[in-house]
């Protein structure tokens, strides 16, 4: 079975095969003592980033994401954006929330329907019900569809023994790849993979999907005096169904996935609507951006690479694809080391995953694009 971009990112990226603004980082993130995983960078941090607005921050590239978590606090209660890659992600971004303010979290937007934001839901509903679940009404379908997510909605015995036996398997390819690694960063990175993806199997034991309670199609706004709340709906971009969220009086945008670091993910995206979404976001005067992974940017750097990116991608395959070429002859073709060395620069290891996570998607997304083909071909409204 072909793995969506949603649960376990890793094992379908091997079946295809900055500035920074705020207070210090945090002490030692939750969940981090004891475990295998505590010195990877793969439990998040908090990280103050303006009077009652805290970014839950993934602090370094992650093969298995969690994604970053932003908590704002309005009068009546905490708004979240994402709720983390895993029920154990979510376990511990209560903790982390709770720690922040006496305040019940009133509402949840997830930005879109790939794992590492809506995973950590059940989680913090358990600690409050009552909270509103908002998506694009696009995302909301993909969580209800089960030939997209990789997680059940209801308890699976067999489904979720089956899920744990594929981290099992991605570990000893990890072990299999750090025998095989030729340089000390290579041996250093899957070291720290193998170990993260021990913490992830344990996180993800017994994970369930579940759709927001709410959708909306364009804007949905959380009033507040001091800290209003805007969802929007610019365009599809990383996904068809991405939101962003706009703190109009702290001018903070959440851009989700639309802008992350250090270089974007194009797995089932949308390279055209993407460009045209971006020149939406850009316009918007914020003074911070907070990006789906990475730390908080100041300025339309990482944006403007991203636009960059796609419109390279397209200028490229277009015409390849128009000559009938098949997908492998136009990805022998395409090259985007300029994009790398923009992304990446010349770290071998994060080399690797461009390629994988962003490279060989995006041509992919291309193609289909330029021939007419859906991107994602099961969604069940």
């Amino acid at each position: 079975m072909r793995l969506r971009f949603c649960g376990l990112w890793l094992l379908t990226v091997l079946a295809m095969a900055g500035t920074t603004s705020g207070a210090q980082l945090g002490e030692a993130p939750v969940g981090a003592q004891g475990s295998p995983a505590a010195d990877t960078g793969y439990f998040q941090i908090v990280r103050p980033v303006d009077k009652g607005v805290w970014l839950l921050a993934e602090p370094k590239f992650q093969l298995q994401p969690i994604g970053n978590v932003t908590v704002i606090e309005q009068r009546d209660g905490l708004v979240l954006v994402d709720a983390g890659g895993s029920p154990g992600a979510g376990r511990r971004i209560v903790a982390m929330v709770k720690s922040l303010s006496a305040k019940p979290v009133k509402a949840v937007i997830v930005t879109q329907w790939h794992g590492d934001k809506p995973q950590g839901l059940t989680e913090i509903l358990k600690e409050w019900p009552a909270a509103r679940t908002i998506a694009t009404s696009t995302t909301q379908a993909h969580l209800r569809d089960p030939a997209t997510m990789n997680t059940p909605a209801l308890p699976d015995a067999a489904r979720n023994a089956a899920f744990q036996a594929q981290v099992q398997d991605e570990i000893a390819y990890m072990r299999q790849a750090l025998r095989s690694a030729k340089t000390a960063r290579e041996r250093e990175g899957f070291d720290a993979e193998i170990r993260m993806l021990e913490q992830y199997a344990l996180d993800m034991d017994g994970a369930l999907t579940i759709a927001t309670k709410e959708g909306f199609d364009d804007r949905l706004e959380l009033a507040d005096p001091e800290r209003p709340v805007e969802a929007r709906f610019l365009g599809r971009a990383n996904t068809d169904g991405d939101a962003v969220v706009w703190l109009p009086k702290q001018k903070i945008v959440v851009a989700g996935e639309i802008v992350i670091l250090p270089f974007p993910y194009g797995f089932e995206s949308y390279p055209s609507d993407w460009l045209a979404t971006l020149a939406k976001l850009r316009p918007i005067q914020y003074r911070l951006l907070i990006p789906g992974h990475g730390m908080p940017q100041t300025d339309r750097v990482q944006l403007d690479r991203i636009a960059a990116a796609l419109k390279d991608v397209r200028a490229q395959v277009t015409p390849l694809a128009a000559q009938g070429l098949s997908l492998d002859q136009v990805r022998a073709k395409v090259d985007l080391s300029a994009e790398a060395k923009t992304f990446v620069g010349d770290d071998p290891w994060l080399r690797r995953w461009f390629d994988m996570f962003f490279a060989a998607p995006i041509v992919a997304s291309a193609y289909k694009e330029s021939r007419g083909e859906p991107i994602v071909q099961n969604l069940k409204g």
